[in-house]
């Protein structure tokens, strides 16, 4: 595990520089597994985070932006009413094991002074958040554990302890005893830590040594071995030579911003992207029907001449009878006809005729319930590549789209929204500073196309498929900008997986916005296509701009 109890030991010294002393002034659940704290110290208000994400447990100050929920859920209330306004009295590791304890000095509802403990338990799974009163009365948990679950309860009203922690000796105090079983036998050793020390040892250098560089390490080192990337707070040189250094809390804002990233949105905007596949599939469904349908209705001419012979023949048919062979005058051959026994030859003759005018009638409107549905695959097939590249705002950005076109029931919010200027679409900036605007949904689209961008500026969107629509705020294009924003326009696409693929872009002002048509939509007037192999390392050519 990356966060062992000697990365912690680092990350505990480094908040009580920058947070001990500090005020809570506000808490959000930012996720089932995360709580985002902010808290003021030393004048400046600063971001603490605590995961308990399986894969991504840790806590750290952050300077990354976190989508926080519109109105707070009864955990996060709870932990408010304890823990809002409260002073962090002491910071403090237990041992050198992934086990932060937090002292707490706030008011109860009677304004009395009263003082919490809240645990962060960095334990892989079992990772968890436990707030308590003095006596370690738990008052609740980010994650509740039952009887049935684990002998180790955690719930509301239990006494907190400690889970089983091993004797081990203290790598920073104790002397070094020879051992090729360093994580069975000093505290705070994890896997990738230990092979570290066993390497360099190799190399001659002294236990101690080893320990005080990472005593007085107050960095971050990633390097990147067989496809994956490994941190520690000193380079892991068994690994690679190449790394990459960062500031503690920058270095872990780094390394788990995309990897956690996905794993929220995913927890948030499941039920989106679920709706949006499912209404997809829908309505692929239901154009198979009624095509054959359509097929069917084509092919009614056969209805009509079973009716013309029935009428040619009602000397033969007698009520009763459940079929008819006949002489077939519109080719010479025979006939077999069915019958419904109910009726005479006549009515059986109408009914055909009936049929057959039913269906003559249903090919207008079949056609058009057919268009329709193309219609509703073409934009869900649309949603269905927007989402796989959007973020959280992205996503919420989506489901207004679908509350507001009728797909998704509006939730009556008590909480009063203020209104956005215009949509989080993404700014992107060129080695020559040339800007580009990239829309990540419909909403986005339509924006940066026909809000943001000038007449004169240049639009890219890949030809015949789903993608976003890129804006280059420029009139005069080179050939680099060109290939750059038709690169950014195919990754952004549901070609990003394709070779070649093509790219249309014009002006602005050659742009149409179409009529009572779905959001993300244009009419292209004169165009040009480049061909582009989509790849996200143009990504890497293009500076972020914090602009919305």
């Amino acid at each position: 595990m990356a966060f062992d109890g000697i990365v912690l030991s680092r990350v505990v010294e480094a908040l009580n520089k920058r947070i001990a002393t500090g005020r809570i002034s506000k808490i959000y659940t930012i996720s089932q597994n995360e709580l985002l704290m902010n808290v003021r110290a030393h004048n400046k208000n600063q971001k603490l985070l605590v995961s308990i994400h399986p894969m991504y447990a840790r806590v750290q100050l952050t300077d990354l932006n976190y989508p926080t929920p519109d109105s707070p859920n009864a955990l996060t209330m709870l932990m408010r009413k304890h823990m809002d306004g409260a002073f962090i009295a002491d910071i403090e590791q237990v041992g050198l094991d992934r086990i932060l304890k937090l002292t707490l000095k706030g008011r109860n509802d009677f304004k009395d002074e009263v003082t919490y403990y809240a645990y962060i338990e960095i334990m892989g799974k079992y990772s968890n958040f436990i707030l308590t009163y003095e006596n370690n009365k738990i008052i609740e948990c980010l994650k509740r554990v039952s009887p049935s679950e684990s002998s180790r309860i955690l719930q509301p009203g239990i006494i907190y302890e400690y889970p089983p922690l091993l004797e081990k000796k203290n790598p920073f105090v104790d002397f070094y005893t020879p051992t090729d079983q360093l994580v069975k036998t000093y505290a705070g050793f994890g896997k990738d830590l230990a092979n570290e020390v066993t390497h360099r040892m190799h190399l001659g250098m002294m236990f101690d040594t080893i320990m005080n560089d990472i005593k007085e390490s107050d960095k971050l080192y990633i390097v990147h071995h067989n496809n994956k990337d490994y941190y520690h707070v000193l380079p892991l040189t068994n690994l690679s030579e190449n790394y990459e250094v960062y500031d503690l809390f920058e270095g872990l804002d780094v390394f788990y911003d995309k990897r956690d990233q996905k794993d929220r949105i995913k927890q948030q905007t499941n039920d989106l992207s679920r709706f949006i596949r499912n209404e997809y599939t829908k309505n692929v469904n239901k154009l198979k029907k009624l095509e054959m349908t359509l097929f069917d209705s084509q092919n009614s001419d056969d209805l009509r001449i079973k009716g013309d012979l029935l009428y040619a023949s009602l000397h033969l048919i007698k009520k009763g009878m459940k079929e008819v062979t006949v002489d077939n005058y519109y080719d010479g051959t025979k006939m077999t006809i069915p019958l419904d026994e109910r009726y005479d030859g006549k009515t059986n003759a109408n009914r055909y005729y009936n049929k057959y005018q039913k269906a003559k009638n249903s090919l207008k409107v079949l056609q058009e319930q057919i268009d329709l549905t193309k219609e509703e695959i073409n934009y869900f097939d649309r949603m269905m590549t927007l989402i796989e590249n959007a973020d959280y705002y992205d996503a919420m950005e989506m489901k207004e789209e679908l509350e507001n076109l009728g797909y998704l029931k509006k939730k009556m919010s008590k909480s009063i929204r203020k209104k956005k200027k215009h949509p989080h679409y993404q700014t992107l900036k060129t080695k020559d500073d040339v800007l580009f605007y990239v829309g990540k949904n419909n909403i986005q689209n339509d924006y940066v196309t026909f809000k943001k961008a000038k007449k004169t500026d240049y639009w890219f969107h890949v030809k015949d498929m789903p993608g976003s629509h890129v804006i280059v705020h420029s009139d005069n294009l080179d050939e680099y900008t060109i290939r750059l924003a038709a690169g950014v326009a195919a990754y952004y696409s549901k070609g990003k997986d394709s070779s070649s693929v093509p790219v249309n872009y014009t002006q602005v002002k050659t742009l149409k916005k179409p009529g009572g048509n779905k959001p993300g939509l244009v009419l292209l007037g004169h165009y040009k296509t480049i061909y582009i192999d989509p790849d996200s390392s143009v990504l890497k050519e293009l500076e972020k701009v914090e602009e919305r």
